[in-house]
């Protein structure tokens, strides 16, 4: 299972690298902030706070796609942009947690990135509120 909270979500710019895969449901990531990066996408830090997204089915190859897309070295983790990492996510309405794949910002990459924290962690939201200003 992954756990997208950006782009990949349906409606959202790379969400056809899940369009073989099957949605399971809307989820909910705590202990997690939510960063909108000025270049224009998400990223998600370890935090105080929750982050809103979708639980996507995925098999080993849409997977591997998107460690491309993510810049996700499983090898070398060092060098990744974003770096995956089993967590915990509830899943809405069930409220069941489920362990799932998730990209968060490499902590080595963030203290070189400007960015403005989404308080509410649901970038979606977000970037509609962005685009009436």
């Amino acid at each position: 299972l992954l756990f997208v909270y950006g782009t990949l979500m349906s409606g959202l710019s790379a969400h056809a690298f899940l369009l073989d895969s099957e949605f399971v449901a809307y989820g909910i990531l705590y202990g997690a902030k939510l960063l909108h990066l000025d270049e224009g996408y998400p990223g998600v830090v370890e935090g105080e706070g929750r982050v809103f997204g979708e639980v996507y089915r995925v098999d080993s190859f849409t997977l591997a796609a998107i460690d491309f897309f993510e810049e996700f070295y499983e090898n070398f983790p060092e060098r990744s942009f974003y770096l995956r990492v089993k967590k915990p996510v509830r899943l809405i309405p069930f409220n069941d947690f489920v362990d799932v794949w998730v990209y968060l910002l490499n902590p080595v990459v963030l203290e070189k990135l400007s960015f403005t924290e989404v308080p509410f962690g649901n970038w979606k939201e977000f970037v509609k509120k962005l685009i009436k200003l």
